[in-house]
């Protein structure tokens, strides 16, 4: 698997925001925030760029993730400001064509996503065969079919907890 992390890869994911390209499809990256500790939060933020960046580079996708920005602006911990990223993020949500399942679990956040997608009749992807059947059955909880929920095998990457650690060894 080659690896396409590079150096500068957040920096050019920052670029996606500003190229020309911006009509191409829209992804909603749902992947977990929420950690034990504070670093771990923070390395949570750089994986949810780090897919963002996949998406992006290998996919073709134009994707977005609040919550690997939002937590640099808005405070996790005042309920007010949380209220504020969660309600932006479910807006984007809202604006984005697909909805990708990332990583190999699922917090209490992106349960939330997925039911709010689900209710929206939206495309999800996940790339976890042992979230699959879990997410689907989010899906049906909240009203929406089961059969918007693919399995994608072929970018396997976004499966795993940390892509960019994966791929230099770590």
């Amino acid at each position: 698997m080659e690896n396409i992390y590079h150096k500068y890869w957040e920096q050019e994911l920052a670029y996606q925001f500003i190229a020309d390209n911006r009509c191409r499809r829209k992804a909603y990256i749902c992947s977990p925030l929420s950690a034990e500790n504070a670093e771990d939060f923070v390395e949570n933020m750089r994986i949810a760029r780090a897919y963002m960046f996949y998406a992006m580079k290998v996919m073709d996708l134009y994707a977005r993730a609040p919550h690997a920005y939002l937590p640099m602006l808005l405070c996790d911990a005042v309920p007010a400001e949380r209220a504020l990223a969660l309600q932006f993020g479910q807006r984007l949500l809202e604006e984005s064509d697909i909805v990708m399942v990332c990583g190999n679990r699922l917090s209490k956040g992106m349960c939330g996503e997925i039911a709010h997608a689900a209710a929206l009749n939206m495309p999800i992807l996940t790339f976890d065969e042992g979230l699959c059947l879990e997410i689907r059955k989010i899906v049906t909880q909240h009203g929406g079919n089961k059969k918007n929920v693919r399995m994608d095998r072929e970018h396997a990457l976004m499966a795993f907890p940390d892509p960019v650690s994966y791929l230099e060894g770590r």
